[in-house]
């Protein structure tokens, strides 16, 4: 009877250590994630390293993202007047709100808003496009830009495609984290 007690409390411990070292795997693969996600990386090795010690699939945004990594924020916060400008070009070649003398001008200098501003015209939404990705919130950029043309969506296309898979592998990995964390 001692021995058959010793016997299972060595299993139990057998299997608490197993547990130990699949989470410490796991955390191990999460800071590689979270630090390739911080620099743009790919972290493929790290996602195959997670899919073996935990239960669940790991989140499909952040394995799609995985291969080649993602932009990093800095990237498309650097990026994002250009698109910007991109899109406002194409909004008022393909409009009218800006005829007369003052929308040729506004055309041939490409001026635009660069301090967010209220209004549904293009330049307005797109300076709130603008100030939120400089800040660091591309849910916000994302959401604001929903509401430009298609001509300035389709113009700032990669961008927004950028910001898009960035921010939902970064969400992906928060909820996995926690995931992990719980």
């Amino acid at each position: 009877a001692q021995i058959e007690a010793l016997l299972g409390e060595l299993a139990a411990r057998d299997t608490a250590a197993a547990e130990n070292a699949a989470r410490a795997q796991a955390r191990a693969a999460m800071a590689q994630i979270n630090a390739a996600l911080g620099t743009g990386d790919p972290f493929q090795a790290a996602i195959d390293a997670l899919s073996g010690v935990i239960d669940a699939p790991v989140p499909a945004e952040l394995a799609a993202a995985a291969a080649d990594g993602v932009p990093t924020l800095a990237a498309l916060q650097t990026g994002v007047a250009d698109a910007a400008r991109d899109a406002l070009a194409a909004a008022r070649s393909d409009g009218a709100e800006n005829a007369g003398v003052f929308g040729f001008v506004e055309r041939q200098l490409g001026l635009r808003s660069v301090a967010p501003r209220a209004g549904d015209d293009p330049d307005a939404v797109l300076s709130r496009v603008e100030a939120a990705a400089r800040s660091g919130d591309l849910t916000t950029a994302l959401s604001e830009a929903e509401a430009l043309p298609d001509v300035a969506k389709a113009a700032m296309a990669d961008w927004l495609t950028a910001a898009q898979t960035r921010r939902d592998a970064v969400e992906a990995a928060d909820a996995l984290n926690a995931r992990l964390s719980g």
